[in-house]
Parts: C-alpha cells; structure tokens; sequence
C-alpha cells in the first residue's frame, strides 16, 4: 500500500478539510519565495530566532509545501502531515504575536491592530483542523 493511495479510514470531513488546508498551505509556502512577499514575511520573524530572517522564511516557505503537497496527494500520510502542520502552525504563531506587538504592517493585509489581533486566535482553529486530519 502506497501512502499516495486512499485511505479508507479517512472521513469525508476529514478529506475535506486536508484538502482545504493542503492547498492554503500549498499557496502560502509558495508565497514565501515570492520577492515582495520575503520582506513582509521576514519583518515579523522575532529578533530572538535564530538565523537571518530570510532564511527562517524560505525554510518556513519548503516546509508549508512539504506539508501541503503532502496533504494534497498522499491522503495515507495524513498522520505525518497533520502532526506536522500542527507543529508548524504552533511554530508560528510568535511571529504573530511579534507582529501584533511590535505593531507590524502588512500592507493590505494586516496594517491595522484589529486585524493583527484578530490574526491571533485564527492559529486555534488552524490547530484543531491540523490535529483532526490525524484521527483514524
């Protein structure tokens, strides 16, 4: 059995919802290699990470494809990828706190503190999805 092949286990509420999420993830990761994106994405990494901003978001960027693709095709493998995604969104949500605290913008996007509050709790549901993918 290939981790490419359906899994019976797999709910209708569950497929859809790592479908939905893999294509979100798939997108965002693809963003983070977009130039204009690399500066929005890089001003809200905390200054206490490690490593130059850059390269936190072009790591950030594989892994939400990894785990986006991951979700999209390999529907047996959706432990690994849930598990990750939920790791992964857990991973970053300092930077949105960072960004709501340092009163960050994204123009267009998050350029207000209504919208980089309301940001925060979005990360929950997110989890939640991430971790409900995972159940067999």
């Amino acid at each position: 059995m290939s981790i490419f092949s359906k899994d019976p286990s797999e709910s209708t509420g569950q497929k859809l919802t790592r479908l939905g999420m893999g294509a979100g993830l798939t997108i965002m990761g693809a963003l983070h290699f977009k130039q204009d994106a690399v500066e929005n994405f890089a001003s809200i990494v905390p200054p206490w990470v490690p490593g130059k901003a850059e390269d936190i978001v072009y790591l950030s960027g594989v892994a939400e494809l990894a785990l986006g693709l991951g979700m999209l095709t390999a529907p047996r493998a959706r432990r690994a990828t849930g598990l990750g995604a939920a790791a992964l969104f857990t991973a970053v949500f300092p930077a949105n706190v960072y960004q709501y605290t340092a009163k960050i913008d994204i123009p267009g996007v998050f350029d207000t503190d209504a919208k980089r509050l309301r940001r925060l709790p979005m990360q929950l549901p997110m989890i939640a999805g991430a971790l409900y993918i995972t159940k067999k």
